[in-house]
């Protein structure tokens, strides 16, 4: 019963405004339509600069954007890392295993700040 009730209602509904397109605006006459606007974006200009760390060997990069420090080849032979250290004025953060080697060993990734 409830069905009919509203399937009538939304078939009145459609008649009374005159179908279902009828509804739009019109264009005609109009001249600007087809001219758009280009959508600008600020982007934040991301820099990566690359530099190895001497103390433990690994390459890391900066991240402008979150404005950390990253490196993803933390090479531990036994795949045991620590959830922190510190080296060369930074203090890194162990944000989980990147992938086992073959042969034993993995590499981490870390993340840091000054």
């Amino acid at each position: 019963m409830f069905k009919k009730l509203v399937v009538g209602t939304l078939a009145t509904g459609i008649v009374l405004t005159g179908g279902i397109g009828s509804a739009s605006a019109s264009t005609e006459g109009v001249e600007n339509t087809k001219q758009v606007a280009p959508i600008a974006q600020k982007i934040k200009l991301e820099t990566n600069y690359s530099s190895t760390n001497n103390q433990y060997g690994f390459t890391y990069t900066w991240d402008s954007n979150r404005q950390v420090y990253k490196t993803y080849d933390f090479y531990r032979h036994d795949g045991v890392f620590a959830s922190y250290f510190e080296s060369e004025g930074i203090k890194w953060y162990f944000k989980g295993k990147v992938r086992d080697l073959p042969g034993g060993g993995a590499l981490g990734h870390y993340e840091g700040k000054k």
